[in-house]
């Protein structure tokens, strides 16, 4: 995949309700050269991100994607970010299929910060609509 894949393993999916799936923060990625050069840290548009990428392999397995393949995010509330994620860090994500509208999709995400397997607490949570392209 591409340098902008934020799922390196999908742990979990549960038809047409949800995903669990893994991002490690390896510390090489281009976007990391600017956001922060003395403090990398990933940027929280980019948390957003897995979470809809996760919410994508969902659709994509049977969580009612009706054929499309390309979805891209029209909504996002009650954002709430927590711990900063660090070159080393895993990121767990958990989206749940909150329900299905006539063109969109509406989801619950939650980012989990791992570090040398421990948790160290949240990194994100949000709600968030995806539609078809």
């Amino acid at each position: 995949m591409g340098s902008f894949c934020f799922i390196d393993k999908v742990a979990e999916v549960k038809r047409d309700q949800s995903v669990t799936a893994f991002f490690e923060l390896k510390g090489n990625e281009e976007f990391l050269k600017d956001h922060f050069s003395e403090f990398p840290v990933m940027p929280g548009v980019l948390l957003l991100e897995v979470l809809k990428q996760a919410a994508c392999v969902l659709l994509g397995q049977g969580g009612g994607g009706n054929g499309h393949s390309l979805y891209r995010l029209s909504e996002a509330g009650a954002v709430k970010f927590g711990k900063f994620v660090r070159p080393g860090s895993t990121l767990k994500a958990f989206v749940r299929l909150v329900r299905k509208e006539k063109t969109s999709y509406c989801f619950e995400g939650r980012l989990d910060l791992e570090r040398d397997g421990s948790p160290e607490g949240k990194a994100l949570s949000a709600e968030f609509q995806l539609v078809p392209v």
